[in-house]
């Protein structure tokens, strides 16, 4: 339907060109580069090094902006956002690339300032850490390390606990009566610990030490040759170095934020060269030539081929790609069927077999996301909104689409919401009742859910089976086209005929439906359930087999059918939701009973709560248009399976090329 026939491509050139034709085609955007096995005795072009060497260039000018970013931001509004990338031609290209190199040194160095801000932030934590535990030494007036003055021993350390001095002092006379000559002085005491200082002479060494182990003494912070009140000094003074290390680095850093556009093309030029050199690897070579096999849309085919062989000397071969070859998609659709793609994509590409489902699709699914959203002022913000940001922003072709699918989607959000006479809720009998004291005008076309809500559901019930007959319809189009005649009219039309005979009985459950219909009703039904009966087994070899397999075809198709069209109740379920919690804001602003404050409080909970329901039900009414469409619909006729074509582009973040835009 729209899918977009594609050729293979085979270029064989000279090896000389091939840098320059893979440029060529990664500017153009129109081949798929297919990686194939090795013709006759050519080998793969070996481009692993140099491929390694841009990415790690990549990885450095990928570090250096999100540094940059972290200590000066680009500022961009909430619609800049949005915007398309900044466009560059070729030639441009060519003039920023010859800058490459600087803009490389320029991110070194960034990366550079980051480093050494780290280093001084983690030496400022160091030194504040060991400054914390200097904290209870600072009255004590020599080093803390042990040290020995002639015939004297001085132990510096801390033990577990809180203890006076007279606690030292029987310890050392219990444990070692014959220590008399040690002296003992407390630095600080807290509930943690005791600082101690012990000055003991040589001769009686170890048995002051065997006493402080056995009381949990550890030793003191080594100092060196400072004592701890000028060791912390001269920390001090080296935090404040680092400290200022840090600030001058990111003040270097944030000098450079106006550098940020140059780091941005660096980084797609490498993302390009990164990208180009991975293509070369898929090229085969020979000493003096180069073979290139992969895929081109039909339509840009005749173009590359007349570009390559005018430019340069090389022989560009065109042809129909063979059954087997794994052929990828191209969808290709009008504006109203484009912008559902995304959705199908999410799904799965089709396949070569599938038919592209997106025309079919794309009226069903604005159709039911306005169903179930169906409030005309709600509709009339989406496409207020879709309509800004066509005009005012500059747009690439997937955003683009994306902004379609939600204006078609307004705009039958806005034709329901007519329908049904919601207008943000009950916008108009609020202010008519509320304010103008007068009776509201009927204001729906069709009907009001909230009044008629079973006459609603049976309709909704209708458009499920209009949904399902219509992916039956493309079922019997694919089969009729691949030959299955016979198939194609056993399988879809015994079902129109028995779910179709069966809807006015069902119906009849609910509402009243003339005698004439049901009558006819029952004869489809009972003709579709004998076409069901007697040809689903048909692949069966005996006649127990095709009777078996007839009435577990009978039971699917009852049973799935009954399910199917079940779970289009959610197209009453949240159109009513939305209304109804429309209602209640509407409600809940005009309860105060002074006209002038019930104004205020009615403008600020409108505000509030309809911008809090129309975000809510957006998102379920998109989760549930989706499910529709993947469960219901394409269960009867869709496979998928397929790859999307992809082709070989420049694959850029930030700046695109004039002549990619232009396609």
């Amino acid at each position: 339907m729209a899918k977009v026939k594609l050729n293979r491509i085979e270029i064989v050139a000279l090896q000389e060109d091939s840098k320059p034709i893979i440029d060529f085609l990664q500017r153009s955007g129109t081949v798929e580069i297919a990686c194939e096995e090795a013709p006759g005795d050519l080998r793969p072009m070996f481009t692993g090094n140099t491929t390694s060497q841009f990415e790690r260039f990549l990885a450095t000018a990928e570090q250096s902006y999100a540094i940059l970013n972290r200590y000066a931001p680009q500022k961009k509004s909430l619609l800049e956002s949005f915007s398309a990338r900044r466009e560059m031609t070729g030639e441009e290209f060519d003039d920023m690339s010859e800058q490459a190199d600087d803009i490389l040194d320029l991110c070194t160095d960034i990366i550079a300032y980051q480093q050494a801000s780290e280093d001084g932030n983690a030496q400022v934590i160091r030194l504040k850490a060991v400054n914390e535990q200097l904290e209870p030494w600072l009255d004590l007036d020599v080093p803390t390390l042990k040290r020995k003055y002639s015939s004297l021993r001085v132990f510096c350390g801390a033990v577990p606990g809180e203890h006076d001095r007279e606690y030292f002092v029987s310890c050392f006379a219990e444990a070692a009566p014959e220590a008399d000559c040690c002296s003992v002085e407390i630095i600080s005491a807290s509930k943690v610990q005791t600082c101690i200082a012990v000055l003991a002479h040589e001769s009686c060494r170890e048995e002051i030490e065997r006493v402080l182990r056995s009381i949990g003494f550890s030793d003191a912070p080594d100092t060196g040759k400072l004592t701890p009140l000028e060791m912390k000094t001269a920390n001090d003074e080296k935090i404040r170095k680092a400290k200022q290390t840090v600030r001058d680095s990111i003040d270097s850093i944030r000098a450079l934020g106006n550098r940020a556009e140059d780091i941005e093309f660096l980084i797609d030029y490498f993302n390009v060269k990164v990208e180009k050199y991975r293509a070369l690897s898929n090229l085969y070579v020979s000493d003096s030539c180069f073979v290139l096999n992969g895929y081109i849309p039909e339509d840009k085919a005749g173009d590359i081929k007349r570009e390559i062989e005018s430019r340069y000397t090389a022989a560009v071969a065109l042809s129909e790609p063979d059954a087997e070859d794994d052929v990828p998609t191209l969808l290709n659709n009008n504006t109203f069927s484009a912008p559902v793609e995304s959705i199908t994509e999410m799904y799965s590409t089709p396949s070569k077999q599938d038919v592209d489902p997106n025309p079919v699709m794309a009226f069903f699914y604005y159709a039911f996301f306005g169903l179930m959203l169906s409030d005309a002022g709600y509709g009339l913000v989406m496409v207020i909104a879709m309509l800004f940001a066509k005009a005012k922003l500059k747009l690439e072709p997937r955003m683009k689409k994306t902004v379609n699918m939600f204006l078609y989607c307004g705009i039958s959000t806005m034709f329901w919401g007519v329908m049904f006479g919601s207008f943000f809720g009950d916008l108009i009998e609020v202010v008519c009742r509320e304010f103008l004291n007068r009776e509201p005008p009927r204001y729906y076309v069709w009907l009001q859910p909230v009044e008629e809500p079973m006459k609603l559901l049976l309709y909704c019930f209708l458009f499920g089976i209009i949904h399902l007959f219509v992916g039956l319809g493309v079922r019997f189009y694919q089969m009729w086209k691949a030959g299955e005649r016979f198939g194609a009219v056993c399988d879809t039309l015994f079902v129109y005929f028995f779910v179709g005979g069966i809807a006015p009985m069902g119906a009849s459950l609910v509402s009243d439906i003339p005698q004439i219909a049901m009558t006819i009703g029952k004869y489809f039904a009972i003709a579709g359930a004998a076409g069901i009966i007697l040809t689903s087994g048909r692949s069966a070899k005996n006649i127990v087999g095709k009777l078996g397999g007839g009435l577990y075809g009978l039971y699917n198709t009852a049973s799935g059918y009954l399910g199917d069209v079940l779970s289009y109740s959610r197209l009453l379920a949240l159109g009513l939701s939305t209304g109804v919690i429309a209602q209640v804001f509407n409600m809940l602003g005009t309860i105060p009973s002074n006209k002038a404050v019930k104004a205020v409080s009615f403008i600020l909970v409108f505000v509030i709560g309809h911008t809090v329901n129309i975000a809510i039900n957006l998102i379920g009414t998109y989760v549930h248009t989706n499910r529709l469409q993947y469960v219901e619909f394409f269960s009867k006729f869709y496979e998928g399976g397929g790859r999307s074509f992809t082709p070989f582009a420049a694959g850029t973040k930030y700046f695109i090329f004039s002549e990619e835009k232009q396609k």
